[in-house]
């Protein structure tokens, strides 16, 4: 659909279907892997007005704690579809089913809620249902905002009234979800300070929004702390947000020999006006006269001034260098032409045997009664994708029953979500909880989708009441290795 390639569908609403979708990509292309999306599928009964707020917010990036969105798209029947980041991770509301959290486990969750709100009132946006299941909780460890069909756009200026009502709602329904998570922090009473502060500017007349007040009060009341429970990837390292223009070189006293100077504005000044830069970005001039500078004339010039210098010296030295060489060749004639190949033949000759030295590698011992163990995957190298998968799952299996973290290292893909999640279920484990492994219909394993050296599989669990999960396997030098598990 559109350029991407929907895998199953993850979620049900009453606006839109989310599908788990890979952009499709040609042969030719070197990824390793499809990049991973949600594809938004809205209803036709689905007001137009609401889904251009959500693209609007999506797309001017008003706050990092909405999803990004990278693609918009119609089908045919008129339906408007989204492509837009996939954040996997648990609810706030799932989170909080069954345990309870500690006040710097509540300020890492509602610190970047409340700045997430101030941010979208100052680009004219409203949430006005902020529920914990309107909350997930990232790869990052950050909170993130979903359900953004409840969005508002704030009226102009002009109707300062509408607008402080909208802003009062939202504030609102944000005391109502601090509650919520703050009812769920041991010890209690931690909070009241922030939860004062927004009690008293709702019933303050004229409201005055309090984001900042809050957001300071959270972090006076805790350190933040990561949430435990969450499994967090690493973030790969990106460029820095900010560059300073380089500084412009100093120009020499003698310019003769560099050719023309272009003016202020060269070339690469001009592309940038076409390009029509903001004009708040600083020093552009600098950086096209930098771009623009000539330093392949200006180092010409300089070797050309310093031997025009030191000419005689260098003409002397040239012609004693010269009369030196022909005087060398003259004394000291060549060897003949057959000494080297019978120096290398004498040395041949008396050098000695070369002697086999005997390999230190174990050989391989005779069959016992010793467990399987992951190497087993390796040696089979010829196994389709499927029974390489469903070796490599009760291989796994094995692993986490026996706590054997080398054992894993041989079935997961490094470095893979996998493995992070894996690493935290044998830490969990060793710590004394009781880790549940779930069982999969292994005999039913079918293949989804084939995206080079990447295959997507359909694994059902051995509870038919439950949806297939989704495995991603990759291959590699070491063979098939298992990469990430979707539920």
């Amino acid at each position: 659909m559109a350029g991407y390639r929907l895998l199953r569908r993850i979620a049900t609403g009453d606006r839109a279907d989310v599908y788990l979708a890979t952009v499709d990509r040609s042969e030719n292309d070197d990824a390793e892997v499809a990049s991973l999306v949600a594809v938004r599928v809205y209803a036709s009964s689905v007001p137009g007005e609401s889904v251009a707020i959500e693209i609007e917010a999506m797309a001017a990036a008003t706050s990092p704690s909405l999803p990004a969105l990278y693609d918009v798209a119609a089908l045919d029947d008129g339906r408007c579809c989204l492509a837009v980041e996939r954040m996997p991770g648990p609810t706030l509301a799932s989170l909080l089913v069954g345990r309870s959290l500690d006040p710097g486990e509540a300020v890492t969750i509602l610190a970047p809620i409340v700045v997430a709100v101030a941010e979208l009132a100052e680009s004219g946006f409203v949430h006005t249902r902020l529920s914990a299941n309107d909350v997930i909780i990232d790869g990052t460890g950050r909170p993130r905002l979903i359900g953004l069909g409840a969005l508002q756009r704030m009226p102009q200026h002009a109707h300062q009234a509408s607008r402080t009502d909208l802003l009062r709602t939202g504030h609102e329904v944000l005391a109502e979800l601090i509650g919520v998570v703050v009812q769920a922090t041991k010890p209690a009473g931690v909070f009241d300070d922030a939860l004062e502060i927004l009690g008293a500017a709702l019933a303050t007349r004229p409201f005055v929004p309090c984001e900042r007040a809050v957001e300071r009060a959270l972090f006076d009341a805790a350190t933040p702390t990561p949430i435990a429970g969450v499994s967090v990837r690493q973030r790969p390292t990106a460029l820095p947000g900010r560059m300073t223009a380089p500084q412009m070189p100093v120009a020499e006293a003698d310019t003769d020999d560099a050719g023309p100077r272009r003016g202020r504005r060269g070339m690469l000044a001009g592309l940038a006006e076409i390009a029509q830069l903001p004009l708040s970005v600083p020093s552009v001039d600098r950086v096209a006269e930098m771009a623009d500078h000539d330093h392949a004339a200006t180092l010409v010039g300089r070797l050309r001034r310093r031997l025009t210098g030191s000419r005689r010296p260098l003409f002397i030295g040239g012609l004693v260098g010269a009369s030196a060489l022909v005087l060398l060749l003259t004394l000291v004639p060549p060897a003949p032409a057959g000494d080297g190949t019978a120096a290398e033949r004498e040395t041949t000759a008396h050098s000695d045997p070369v002697v086999p030295v005997p390999s230190t590698t174990p050989q391989p011992s005779a069959a016992t009664d010793e467990p399987t163990t992951p190497d087993d995957a390796e040696a089979e190298p010829d196994l389709d994708v499927v029974s390489a998968a469903v070796h490599l799952l009760e291989l796994r299996a094995s692993c986490l029953a026996t706590l054997d973290q080398a054992c894993l290292a041989q079935v997961v893909q490094p470095d893979s979500a996998m493995e992070r999640a894996d690493l935290d279920l044998l830490a969990q484990a060793r710590s004394g909880s009781a880790v549940p492994l779930d069982a999969f219909a292994l005999d039913a394993v079918a293949v989804s989708a084939e995206m080079g050296s990447a295959v997507l599989l359909t694994v059902p669990y051995a509870d038919a009441q439950r949806e297939p999960a989704s495995l991603l396997v990759m291959r590699s030098e070491a063979g098939w290795r298992l990469r990430e598990l979707f539920d």
